[in-house]
């Protein structure tokens, strides 16, 4: 899955991302680029969860692709 965060903007808002993600999937990969705005994530999870959990860290995900 690959996600577009548009207001992730620093290390800490990937390290908040990725405490959520893991929260619910403590085995779940993620590839995180700030640059671009741009997180991957290898989960067992459906889209939606992953969304419901970087949303409940604060953040505004979309699905891409």
């Amino acid at each position: 899955m690959e996600f577009e965060i548009p207001d992730m903007t620093c290390g800490g808002c990937a390290n908040a991302i990725a405490r959520a993600v893991s929260g619910l999937d403590p085995a779940a990969k993620l590839d995180v680029d700030v640059p671009v705005k741009i997180v991957k994530v290898a989960s067992v999870l459906p889209p939606e969860r992953v969304i419901e959990a970087i949303e409940a860290a604060g953040f505004h995900p979309s699905l891409k692709g």
